[in-house]
């Protein structure tokens, strides 16, 4: 069932993203007394009441001699919006009074034909919402005045949009959860340009300039009768970079992105190569716990590429990382769609690695001979002995191991045991953790399972033990 959508609008710095938080009850989108803040189109589910809608945060209206160079992108994500809304909250400031900026946005509202509450934020003050009849000028009916800040009116606020929305009452079920992922890079790295390609539409503002996105955009779309949900992200500078109030608070919400999201997706500029800042956004990854792909953009213009280009920087890759011999890499160009349509099918790999039951029989039977094969090695004149091996948790996978010793377990042999594991059960992408504990509680893999919807059926089709990796890297060569 399509929910429906409330579209919040207005004029840079009237309180359009305070609102958005307040309507969702966290903070989902960057807020600064700065204008221009928000640029894309920000989408998110909101429940109220047992009442789930799609409340979209939008750019502020910008006139046409503006200076700033991305007015006209901004001004098409607005009208765009609009058109998609059931329901416009058209917002003023009640302390300012009405602008020409008002004027000009309520007269393409009307255009558009749409449901519009005339919202006057900043009513604080008793004084403030006695001055709330000044806007009827400008065609809508008696403004409702709120503070977004504050929290006064929202509620009956919200109780106004129920009344008009369409539809009736819908509760997402926990089997049409979609699969969650976000992208992540360095600022000019493609992250927008990748984001409107996978929806076949100028979703975000794309522009050379770095730094365009400020905010994490949420996008919802589906593959196959399978819903996902797609973050762009802000740009990650080193945080010795990040003296800006806006872009703090961008690194911030890029953060909360990694740690909501089943997978990440790393966008990488191939013609800078995999720099300091990539790597901290991996171990960023890893430390939430979550799966992750890499992608190798802007691959349409690697000067001086040969067949044998994509394995030698794979190589240098797993040299300075060697963990990234388990992460899926693809090479792609966001801007001409090369290679982007593997994108959705790695993802709902990685995504089911990450919730997979390896089975404890099997775990236990191929541990023992690991460890007969190859014992650890004696440390501090002490024997380690490893005895026994389970998985104790999925989202992300843990196989916990059994000794007496953990404190002495070598950090090589940990590296040693890890790549066995990927190797035999195919983990690519999942942030597999090793847990080293006197006594080993196990696990039946019914226990494990409870934890994760039996939902194999959406993977039709998708390889679930990696064995495309080849035949791609293959095709990645030949182009």
């Amino acid at each position: 069932m399509k929910l429906p959508v409330v579209c919040i609008v207005g004029r840079p710095n009237v309180g359009k993203s305070s609102l958005f938080n307040r309507i969702l009850g966290r903070r989902a989108a960057v807020v600064s007394d700065r204008d221009g803040v928000t640029r894309d189109r920000h989408y998110q589910t909101a429940n109220y009441k047992n009442r789930e809608f799609i409340v979209i945060d939008t750019g502020g209206f910008l006139p046409d001699d503006t200076i700033d160079v991305l007015a006209d992108s901004v001004r098409v994500q607005i009208f765009t919006a609009v058109q998609d809304a059931d329901l416009v909250l058209f917002m003023v400031d009640v302390r300012v009074g009405i602008t020409e900026l008002d004027q000009q946005f309520s007269r393409m509202i009307k255009r558009l034909n749409k449901k519009v509450i005339l919202v006057a934020n900043k009513s604080e003050k008793l004084t403030d919402r006695s001055e709330s009849w000044n806007f009827l000028p400008l065609g809508f009916d008696h403004p409702h005045t709120v503070s977004a800040l504050t929290g006064y009116a929202c509620l009956s606020l919200l109780d106004q949009v129920l009344e008009l929305l369409p539809g009736e009452k819908s509760i997402r079920r926990e089997e049409d959860r979609p699969i969650r992922f976000a992208i992540l890079g360095r600022p000019n790295a493609g992250k927008s340009t990748l984001l409107n390609k996978i929806l076949n539409e100028d979703r975000a503002v794309v522009s050379e300039i770095p730094g365009t996105t400020r905010d994490s955009i949420d996008c919802s779309f589906t593959v196959d009768d399978i819903p996902f949900v797609v973050t762009d992200t802000a740009g990650l500078r080193k945080k010795a970079r990040v003296e800006d109030e806006v872009e703090v608070f961008s690194n911030m919400r890029t953060m909360e992105s990694i740690r909501r999201s089943d997978v990440c997706v790393l966008i990488v500029d191939i013609t800078r190569g995999l720099e300091i800042q990539d790597f901290r956004i991996i171990t960023e990854i890893r430390k939430a716990g979550k799966g992750l792909i890499l992608l190798l953009n802007k691959w349409d213009i690697l000067e001086n590429k040969t067949e044998k280009s994509f394995d030698r920087i794979i190589k240098e890759m797993v040299e300075r990382e060697p963990m990234l011999e388990w992460v899926p890499i693809v090479s792609i160009s966001a801007k001409e769609g090369l290679r982007v349509h593997r994108l959705i099918d790695e993802i709902k790999r990685v995504y089911l690695n990450c919730r997979r039951v390896l089975g404890r029989d099997r775990l236990a039977e191929f541990f023992t001979a690991l460890i007969l094969r190859n014992p650890h090695p004696p440390r501090q004149s002490r024997t380690v002995n490893l005895t026994r091996a389970c998985q104790t948790m999925v989202e992300p996978p843990v196989i916990t191991i059994e000794t007496r010793t953990p404190d002495l377990v070598d950090e090589s042999f940990k590296r040693y045991l890890m790549k066995n594991f990927f190797e035999e059960f195919q983990l690519h992408g999942a942030p597999l953790r090793l847990n080293f504990d006197q006594k080993l509680n196990l696990r039946k893999d019914e226990e494990l399972e409870q934890f994760t919807e039996s939902s194999n059926s959406i993977f039709v089709g998708i390889d679930p033990f990696g064995r495309m990796d080849n035949e791609n890297r293959k095709r990645d060569r030949r182009s």
